[in-house]
């Protein structure tokens, strides 16, 4: 498959709608029969209609995407030879020509370059859950994928080519899936969420039972009133509970090899996200980061020695230190402990854009502020007019401390190539297309 095939200009820069009337012109044989039955010259001048009107929208499409040709060849380049490649986007994950491109970049990285590993910042628990039905040759959708990958993505148009991709060569042995965070309670994770809790606490006697699955219920929901708020005292009961499981399950002897390793990671995943309950928020962000580490480490040794994996995750998360303004200040992230382990062979790429906007919450879509004259952005974009440009390592650190919008959409300045490998820069930003909106 080419690469003009493989990436097609709706998931490059947006729905271009006489492609969409050419598309569905062709698919839908009952035109053609319409236009067969018409007299000869009324044929004949449907025909130049049909072709004035999609031969333009064809050349459209073809012309927009190799506007982000370039950029997104030299980034594959950049992310091709390496063993993690880490792809950020901005904290609010609402960012559309991002997705799109990231979506495309993936595909590369899978097809072309050899990665056999695609972890999100999603459930850990709900991707180990997905594996097993995988592997145990149970029938899996695109949508149950979606469900894995979770709210974040899954409702946006930019984001669904993926899961069909994904799912076809996790289920051909190909690509190994996971999901590198320990957060309970997201939307429509009916595994993580109902089923999780029940097969843990059915290892159980009563009512010993009962009160576990209540508590952890309730946790997972945060089904707490102002009345009876979630307490101290109630974390004490689950980090209890949490603690009787892990016995059970040890000693439970019709679960064995895989089922029992993965069983015991999720209460262990389980009782780190509980364990940061009433932490301050410096230590809440420096010890999830770390938690995801630890289910990327447990990832990783679910794959053969050799092997390539891509990280879809916010940039905060994946860049080689982080932001210096939150968490514990000094740098710790989960991309932090992934360049110390894996040195060079791990890659961390941004995203950023010169101009447009972005979603932030349900239908708030701001603005992208204003770029200083010194920034990377504006450096980035200041020769030719292509949408996008693609800055490697040699040329972020030959600028230095510069103002850039790489974190979140707002200016910081920093040396960014002590953050980020490389960055992709777009000159507009778009909200995604949210499948929900009627």
């Amino acid at each position: 498959m080419t690469r003009s095939q493989s990436f097609p200009r709706s998931r490059l820069g947006g729905t271009n709608a006489l492609g969409s009337i050419c598309f569905s012109v062709r698919a839908q044989p009952l035109v053609f029969t319409i236009i067969e039955r018409m007299p000869r010259v009324m044929f004949y001048r449907a025909i130049l209609v049909f072709l004035f009107m999609c031969l333009p929208a064809c050349a459209q499409s073809v012309s927009n995407t190799s506007e982000d040709e370039e950029a997104l060849s030299a980034a594959t380049q950049g992310l091709c030879r390496t063993q993690v490649a880490m792809r950020g986007e901005s904290a609010t994950h609402g960012d559309g020509h991002t997705r799109a491109v990231k979506v495309a970049l993936v595909e590369r990285l899978v097809d072309e370059c050899g990665f056999d590993g695609v972890f999100f910042e999603a459930n850990h628990d709900e991707f180990i859950h997905l594996n097993k039905r995988i592997r145990s040759g149970q029938a899996v959708t695109s949508e149950d994928l979606l469900s894995a990958v979770g709210g974040l993505w899954k409702f946006y148009r930019e984001f669904q080519p993926l899961a069909p991709f994904l799912l076809t060569r996790a289920q051909t042995g190909r690509v190994f899936l996971g999901g590198i965070d320990d957060q309970l309670g997201q939307l429509g994770q009916n595994y993580a969420n109902v089923e999780m809790v029940a097969e843990l606490t059915d290892l159980l006697p009563q009512p010993e039972r009962q009160r576990c699955s209540t508590a952890l219920h309730k946790r997972v929901y945060y089904d707490y009133s102002d009345a009876a708020p979630y307490s101290k005292g109630d974390r004490s009961q689950i980090v209890t509970c949490l603690s009787e499981i892990q016995v059970a399950t040890a000693a439970d002897k019709t679960t064995r090899g895989a089922d029992r390793e993965e069983r015991l990671e999720m209460i262990s995943a389980t009782q780190r996200w509980v364990d940061r309950d009433f932490s301050s928020d410096a230590e809440n962000i420096v010890n999830r980061d770390r938690s995801m580490f630890q289910n990327f480490e447990w990832l990783q040794s679910r794959l053969p020695k050799r092997h390539k994996v891509i990280v879809w995750a916010a940039t905060v998360h994946i860049a080689k230190q982080g932001d210096p303004t939150w968490g514990d200040r000094i740098g710790t992230n989960f991309g932090s402990f992934v360049h110390r382990k894996y040195g060079n062979q791990a890659y961390s790429l941004g995203f950023s854009a010169l101009t447009g906007s972005y979603r932030q919450g349900k239908g708030n879509f701001p603005v992208m502020p204003s770029a200083p004259p010194n920034s990377v952005e504006i450096h980035a974009l200041q020769d030719g007019s292509a949408s996008a440009s693609y800055v490697g390592p040699s040329q972020l650190a030959a600028m230095g401390a510069i103002s850039g919008a790489f974190f979140r959409h707002s200016y910081q300045t920093f040396s960014w190539s002590e953050f980020l490998d490389g960055v992709v820069v777009f000159r507009a930003e778009h909200p995604p297309s949210d499948m929900r909106d009627k």
